[in-house]
């Protein structure tokens, strides 16, 4: 009598516990087994332990089994699972194919969803990009400038920060473009300023800047953050100065404040707490919520209580309690 077939869980299962139980070799051969199984999920299950097993002698493996669900991926791979599995395993396996992500750098998948469709190997995408840095290909920046102007807004988005990656004065000048050129997405325009803080933040101060004084309330956070992030001296004179510029209750006004609160300075500590301190209850409270990134700091903490105390003002009490929840 021919014994049941195992069900995909009861495989994964049985993987699992071969992985974390058995020796190297009865590991690896398992997940050379599994990587040749029928169902995506189990695949993706076996790329995701290859890559945590650092299990290189499987790369091969890993990349037959890739080309083998782009044949009838609708049925064979759906949702991607096992594709965006292994480009992950590959890339943290330092595969450096250079090759192979360039040509999966294009890879769609269109699937049906009610009133339309979606396109599930967004994911993949973004990988190769990394991949393709990874790799050292000289010419990857060149492969990127299509996915920077991908349809969907999460490639996109994948695409800057792959750039950030590239060779810092060839980033500078893609994520300089890509700002002045604009995105309908807000996040890919933040990501695109703080990629560009983090690969040249000296260079970049200015050009950051000056987006500060923007008509476009997106344009003006994601720089304002952005100079946060670089923890330059200079750039948090400048926030500060702006911050002191904003009239009335500006809706950019919590965003220069998280900004401030940043740098990580005993000035924009001391600048928030003068906010708490002395200024109306409707810049204060944001200056309570900037400040709460370091909700860990029970000195800070108990200035920040001390002051609201003095003030009592129900707004103050209100946004300690909100965003200085004890952990």
């Amino acid at each position: 009598m021919t014994p049941p077939k195992l069900k995909t869980e009861d495989k994964i299962e049985a993987l699992r516990h071969c992985v974390e139980h058995g020796v190297k070799t009865e590991a690896q051969d398992g997940l050379r087994k599994a990587l040749k199984e029928k169902s995506n999920f189990l695949v993706a299950k076996a790329a995701e332990w290859a890559a945590e097993q650092l299990a290189y002698d499987l790369i091969p493996d890993l990349t037959a089994a890739f080309a083998r669900f782009l044949d009838d991926p609708l049925t064979t791979d759906k949702t991607c699972a096992a594709k965006r599995a292994i480009a992950r395993a590959l890339y943290d396996l330092e595969y450096d194919n250079a090759a192979f992500f360039r040509h999966h750098l294009k890879y769609r998948q269109m699937e049906p969803v009610w009133g339309g469709s979606v396109d599930t190997a967004v994911e993949v995408r973004c990988t190769c990009a990394q991949g393709l840095v990874a790799s050292g290909d000289p010419q990857a920046v060149l492969y990127l400038l299509e996915l920077l102007h991908d349809v969907e807004y999460q490639a996109r988005l994948g695409a800057v920060k792959a750039i950030e990656l590239v060779q810092p004065f060839h980033a500078e000048i893609v994520l300089r473009h890509k700002i002045l050129q604009g995105d309908a997405e807000p996040e890919v325009i933040a990501q695109s300023f703080s990629s560009l803080a983090k690969v040249a933040a000296e260079e970049s101060l200015a050009f950051i800047s000056d987006f500060l004084h923007s008509d476009d309330d997106v344009l003006r956070e994601s720089a304002a953050l952005a100079l946060g992030e670089s923890r330059l001296d200079e750039a948090l004179d400048l926030l500060i100065e702006h911050s002191d510029d904003l009239i009335g209750i500006d809706p950019v006004m919590p965003a220069f404040y998280r900004a401030i609160a940043l740098q990580r300075k005993e000035k924009a500590y001391d600048y928030l707490l003068d906010k708490v301190a002395d200024a109306p209850a409707d810049q204060a409270v944001p200056a309570i919520a900037a400040l709460s990134v370091y909700n860990y700091n029970q000195e800070l903490r108990g200035k920040i209580t001390t002051l609201c105390n003095q003030r009592r003002l129900k707004k103050l009490d209100a946004a300690v309690a909100t965003y200085w929840k004890n952990e």
